[in-house]
C-alpha cells in the first residue's frame, strides 16, 4: 500500500464514526452519486453530508451477521484456487493458495481528498495472482466479503450490480489497485468470487463526477447552512432565506428512484389537503397514466414468452435452451428449491439508443 495514504481509526457506529463521513463520499455511497442505485437518492445524501438532515444510522440485523461472518468468509477465501471443488479440498487439506489482510480504518489518498474507503480486507502481494489473467499481482488487491441470501444473489445472475462496481472502483481509485475480488457465501452453502479488472474509464468517470458533487454541491451546501444557522441565531429573516435559497441552488436535481420518492415523503408534512394544478403537471399525469398502461402490456408480453420457453423446455424434458455462441435460456431447478428458476441469458440485446429510439417513437404516438 501507498506509504502516503491516510489511515483513520475509528470504532464503527459511533458518533466520532458518523461525523468522519460527513467529510468524505465512501465507496459505498459511489452509486447514489452517479444515479444507479434505486435505493437511495443523491438528494438526499447532500442533505446528510451538509447536515440538514441527520445521517441514517443503520444497523441491522441482516448487518451484525455480515460483520459476524466476514472473518470466516475472509479466511475460507484463502483456500480458493479459481475452481469451486478446489477450494473444500485445500481447506481440508489445510493448503492456504493466497493470504489477505484486514484493514482497520478508512483510508483516505491526498490525490482525492473528498473520497475515502472502508475497505473489507488487502490482498497480500506475495502469493497472489489475478484470477483473470493468471499473473502474479504486482500491487495489493482489493477483497470484499459478502454475506448473501439466495433472493439477494438472484441479483447477481446477469452480472455484478453496477452499484457495486462503482463501490469496488472507487477503492480501487484511493488504493491505486488495478485488481480485485468480492467472495460472497451465498445461502450459507456457496461460495462464489468475482473478479475485476480495472477498468480505467470508470475510475475517470467516477473521480470526476464525485469531485464535482463534492465541491460544487456539498461544499458550498455547508457553508450556506452555516450561514443561515447564524442568521437565524440572529434573528436575520431576510439573510437566512438568502442562505436557504442557495441551498436549494445546489441541491442535486430530483431523480427516478424509489429513494427520491421516500426522502421525499420523510421530509414534507402534508400543510393542506388540495393545491391548485397547472396544465403542466396535468401532461405529467397523463404522461403516467400512458406508462403504467405500457407497463402492464410489457408484463403481459413477458409473462407469455416466459411460458412459451417453460411449455417447450417441459415438452422436451430439458431445463436449458442452447443457442450457441448467442446464449441459453434456462429453466432450473435449484437444490432444496420448491420451484423452478426461468433465466434469459441470450447475448445479443438492443442498444440503450435503440430504446430510447422506439420509446420516444411510443411516446409521440400517444400524446
Amino acid at each position: 500500500m501507498r506509504q502516503d495514504l491516510e489511515i483513520h481509526t475509528i470504532p464503527h457506529h459511533t458518533d466520532e464514526w458518523y461525523d468522519f463521513r460527513k467529510r468524505g463520499i465512501g465507496g459505498s455511497e459511489m452509486g447514489t452519486i452517479l444515479g444507479i442505485n434505486k435505493y437511495d437518492t443523491a438528494v438526499r445524501l447532500f442533505h446528510e453530508k451538509i447536515g440538514t438532515i441527520p445521517a441514517r444510522r443503520n444497523d441491522n440485523e441482516a448487518m451484525f451477521w455480515g460483520r459476524t461472518n466476514e472473518e470466516n468468509i475472509a479466511r475460507v477465501w484463502q483456500y480458493y484456487d479459481g475452481t469451486q471443488d478446489g477450494y473444500v479440498e485445500n481447506c481440508t487439506n489445510g493448503k492456504i493458495v493466497r493470504k489477505c489482510r484486514s484493514i482497520n480504518g478508512y483510508i483516505v489518498n491526498p490525490d482525492y481528498p473528498w473520497l475515502f474507503g472502508s475497505l473489507d480486507r488487502l490482498i497480500n502481494i506475495e502469493g497472489g495472482f489475478n484470477l483473470n489473467s493468471g499473473e502474479p499481482l504486482e500491487k495489493e488487491a482489493i477483497l470484499e466479503c459478502k454475506n448473501m441470501s439466495y433472493w439477494v444473489s438472484k441479483m447477481w445472475e446477469d452480472g455484478m450490480p453496477i452499484y457495486h462496481l462503482a463501490q469496488i472502483h472507487t477503492y480501487m481509485a484511493i488504493l491505486d489497485a488495478d485488481y480485485a475480488e468480492i467472495v460472497m457465501l451465498v445461502d450459507g452453502g456457496r461460495l462464489k468470487v468475482e473478479k475485476i479488472d480495472r477498468d480505467e474509464a470508470l475510475v475517470e468517470r467516477i473521480l470526476t463526477i464525485s469531485k464535482a458533487f463534492w465541491y460544487n454541491r456539498v461544499v458550498p451546501g455547508q457553508k450556506a447552512l452555516e450561514n443561515r444557522e447564524t442568521a437565524d441565531m440572529e434573528g436575520d429573516v431576510a439573510e437566512s432565506e438568502r442562505w436557504e435559497a442557495e441551498i436549494q441552488r445546489v441541491e442535486p436535481d430530483p431523480d427516478d428512484s424509489e429513494g427520491y420518492k421516500d426522502f421525499m415523503e420523510e421530509k414534507f408534512i402534508k400543510e393542506r389537503e388540495r393545491v391548485d394544478g397547472t396544465m403542466e403537471l396535468y401532461a405529467i399525469a397523463k404522461r403516467d397514466n400512458f406508462l403504467k398502461k405500457i407497463k402492464g402490456r410489457i408484463d403481459k408480453e413477458r409473462t407469455g414468452i416466459k411460458n412459451k420457453f417453460i411449455q417447450f423446455l417441459g415438452n422436451n424434458g430439458a431445463e436449458s435452451i442452447d443457442f450457441g455462441k448467442l446464449g441459453v435460456v434456462n429453466w432450473s431447478e435449484r437444490k432444496g428449491a420448491k420451484s423452478r428458476t426461468y433465466n434469459n441469458r441470450t447475448k445479443e440485446n438492443p442498444s440503450e439508443d435503440y430504446i430510447e429510439a422506439q420509446f420516444e417513437k411510443l411516446d409521440q404516438k400517444s400524446f
